[in-house]
């Protein structure tokens, strides 16, 4: 089985997990990438106000990518990729990456190198300081992992070509 085909599933799952069922708490947040307050959690809802990089927002609410904040006396939602929250800088003591107690720790080995992360806005200290993997779960979605021949014959059976794509930039056009 291929293992980084394994390990995106496994990235999908959390990322699932982590992002289902769960309110988001009000927490303050900064605006990353200029961009639009929308009326509705979508590209194409009503622009309420343009946002610019730097403006403070506090979060009310999230759904599947997007946060619903207020910004000043308007209210509406900007999409999760253009904002940071503010309440990280102070970072929670954590145990050693060896001890195997944080989520991270389950996927890969421990490391000093600079980590990307997503799906884990809207998470209290507490949720995130007690999650647990899911062995049983995790047995579930490996049932469906193939190997990249298995794939390459899927895309070349449904007559898929490769396509180069520019690299997403986050600005608006």
């Amino acid at each position: 089985m291929n293992t980084s085909f394994v390990g995106l599933l496994k990235g999908l799952l959390i990322a699932l997990l982590l992002g289902l069922g769960l309110g988001a708490h009000a927490q303050s947040l900064e605006v990353t990438t200029a961009t639009e307050l929308r009326a509705t959690p979508a590209l194409d809802g009503k622009v309420v106000v343009r946002l610019a990089k730097g403006n403070k927002l506090e979060q009310t609410d999230a759904q599947e990518g997007w946060v619903k904040v207020k910004f000043g006396r308007a209210e509406g939602w900007v999409r999760l990729t253009h904002v940071k929250t503010l309440e990280a800088a102070a970072p929670a003591a954590a145990p050693p990456a060896s001890s195997g107690t944080n989520l991270a720790s389950i996927f890969s080995a421990p490391s000093n190198r600079p980590t990307a992360t997503t799906g884990t806005r809207g998470l209290t200290k507490e949720q995130i300081a007690n999650a647990q993997p899911n062995p049983a779960e995790m047995a579930q979605l490996e049932k469906y992992a193939i190997n990249m021949g298995q794939a390459e014959q899927f895309a070349r059976s449904g007559k898929v070509v490769a396509q180069k794509i520019d690299a997403y930039t986050g600005a608006e056009k």
